[in-house]
């Protein structure tokens, strides 16, 4: 890479649980690895659904990123409204992004599915129910991205959060939210999707 990157996480908790992980680690840093000169900012909003996200996008506007990097969808995924009113919120969000703020590139990263709890949760949820939701999301998602916003908006496919073995390493107990493995593997993936972004690599 020839030039810093300037880049934003930008959605749910997924987001300030990131950056506080990575405040309490010694070995890592808020530019996520990336070339000296980098610089990642870190906006993320507990239980924010996309309709919440999107009424916060000064914190987009004021920080005008090259690159954002959406977290988004899981807290809508659990309320019973349909897949595609949740899809079109999202792109209002890329849309708000890549038309009104100029950025550059929009990665939208898959929503991850829920794992059977080992505790008690304040939120129950039928897992057969909201994993067929996420699937739905993710499928759709990435093909509207490339219709409505060719070579500008991409679903990031996120690796290591699928087969029963990454999902029991990588979820913590109460089977939403990461463990530190979990943390290190989204980290890693959104370190590479901004790599990609930034080569015009994304397919």
């Amino acid at each position: 890479m020839a030039a810093p990157i300037k880049a934003q996480l930008f959605g749910h908790s997924f987001v300030s649980r990131l950056k506080d992980f990575i405040r309490h680690k010694d070995e890592l840093n808020y530019r996520l690895g990336l070339q000296l000169g980098t610089m990642v900012q870190f906006n993320g909003f507990p239980g924010a659904r996309a309709r919440s996200l999107i009424g916060k996008m000064d914190f987009v506007a004021d920080y005008t990123p090259e690159i954002l990097v959406l977290l988004v969808g899981t807290n809508d995924l659990y309320k019973d409204v349909s897949v595609e009113s949740i899809e079109e919120q999202i792109c209002d969000i890329v849309y708000e992004a890549l038309s009104n703020i100029k950025v550059a590139k929009v990665i939208v990263c898959q929503v991850l599915h829920r794992c059977e709890p080992k505790i008690r949760t304040r939120f129950p949820v039928d897992l057969h129910w909201f994993n067929a939701r996420v699937d739905k999301l993710n499928a759709s998602s990435d093909t509207t991205l490339k219709s409505r916003f060719p070579n500008r908006a991409f679903l990031w496919r996120m690796k290591g959060f699928w087969s029963p073995e990454t999902k029991n390493k990588n979820f913590a107990s109460d089977g939403c939210h990461l463990s530190d493995d979990g943390q290190f593997k989204l980290l890693s993936n959104i370190r590479a999707a901004i790599i990609a972004a930034h080569r015009q690599s994304l397919k």
